[in-house]
Formats: C-alpha cells, structure tokens, sequence
C-alpha cells in the first residue's frame, strides 16, 4: 500500500463520521429537485451518516410562495420540509439536523449558513431577516450559534468582513456555479476564520460532492458547532481528503 494510501485510511478511520452540511429539498426550496425523503435515501446511498437540511430561509420567500407574512405559518411551512426528512432519517438509519440559509432584506443579497439551532429558534429569527446581517449577528448570534457566510467568492456574493460572520463556506461543490473555493479558503485563512465544506446539493446525481468527518457522530446542530470551534473535523470531497 503507497503511503498516500494508507495516510488516507488512517484519517478515514479517526473521522468515520461524514456529513453533509448544505442540502435543499423541494418544495420548499424552489431552486431544489429533490424532495427530503429522496434526499435522506441518497445520502445513505452515499455512505453518510448525517444530512443537513438547510433550505433558504428569507422573509419575502415565503409571501412569494404560500401568500403570508405571517410568523407561524411562514416557519410551518419550512419546518415541514425537515420534519419530513427526519421521519425518513429515523427508518433509514441517517441522522438529519436542522440549519438554514439566511438572507437579509437590508443589505446585499448573500447567503449564510446558521448552525446550533432547534425548531423553535426559527419563529423568533423570521422577523429578524427584515434587517441587516450585522444587526443579526450581533444581536442574536452567541458562542452557541454558528454563522457562516456561504459561497462567498460567487458571482454577485459581497464578501463579509470577519467581525460580522463566525466563518466562510470555502469547499461549496454546487455544480452550476463557481464558487471559487480556494480564494475562499485563503480568504478565511488570512482572516482567521474557520472554513467549511458543503454540497449545496439540489438536483440528483449532485449529491454528496462535498461534507466534512468527525470523530464523533453528529446528531444536532449544536454538534456542528462544537466540531468547529474545537477545530477538530477534516473536509471530504467526494472522496478526497483535505485537513483544514
């Protein structure tokens, strides 16, 4: 066995865990094709242990597609997508978390990953989306709380100075935009800020290009946030291992 070879063996079993940290499923992300009971079913496929359902979470989304403003309704209606993938999770054997892809009204139009929530939280951070990602993050976000700019170096992405995310999605594998992963991870790297990897998965046959390994099984959000600030995961796309 080369060195190359059994370096990558020895990672594989000290990380065992993969998972997916930036999944939307259909119908409530409009831009997926996939609906969560799929989505659940090809990533057990694919040898994870835990998917991430973090579909877009934006104040005027919701008026645009079932006709309300209104607090409940709006996060019932996100919930629904999650709750589903987790009935699915639970008669597959894969560990479904819950997280969301921000964006604010004011400001520009980026994207941003939110660990270490629960359900609930949801229903206090829609009104939240009316303001800026500045007031957000320092007004609500915490060492609990993880806030992550996606894809930042995209085609009409405004990267975010660090003092107003917790870190920068670098290794984003969405196959019909570059997202220029590698000026991202420099960027993080320059600033100081962790990095992360996530599909951005959407369409079938895009599924698992890119998760991060843990030591320990990830089993909530906040594990994902524990993870990075102890600085203690590796990224793995499509196979390909990468020490952050």
């Amino acid at each position: 066995m080369r060195i190359q070879d059994e370096l990558k063996k020895k990672l594989i079993e000290s990380y065992p865990y993969k998972t997916e940290l930036h999944a939307h499923t259909k119908p409530i992300s409009t831009c997926s094709d996939v609906v969560s009971e799929d989505a659940v079913k090809l990533y057990k496929e694919h040898g994870y242990t835990t998917l991430t359902i973090a579909n877009h979470f934006t104040f005027d989304y919701f008026y645009k597609r079932i006709g309300t403003r209104d607090v409940k309704e709006s996060v019932d209606f996100y919930l629904s997508g999650y709750y589903k993938a987790v009935e699915a999770g639970k008669e597959s054997g894969l560990n479904v978390i819950l997280a969301a892809e921000l964006r604010f009204s004011e400001g520009p139009g980026n994207d941003y990953l939110l660990f270490g929530i629960e359900p609930e939280d949801l229903y206090e951070i829609f009104p939240m989306l009316q303001g800026t990602v500045e007031d957000f993050y320092k007004n609500y976000c915490d060492d609990t709380k993880l806030l992550i700019q996606a894809h930042p170096f995209r085609n009409g992405q405004v990267i975010m100075p660090p003092e107003t995310v917790d870190g920068y999605e670098s290794l984003n594998l969405h196959p019909n935009h570059n997202s220029r992963p590698a000026l991202a991870a420099r960027y993080a790297k320059e600033v100081n800020k962790p990095f992360l990897a996530g599909t951005d998965f959407h369409e079938y046959g895009h599924e698992g290009l890119s998760g991060i390994r843990t030591k320990t099984p990830v089993l909530t959000s906040h594990d994902i946030v524990k993870a990075v600030h102890e600085n203690d995961f590796i990224m793995d796309s499509d196979g390909l291992l990468i020490i952050p």
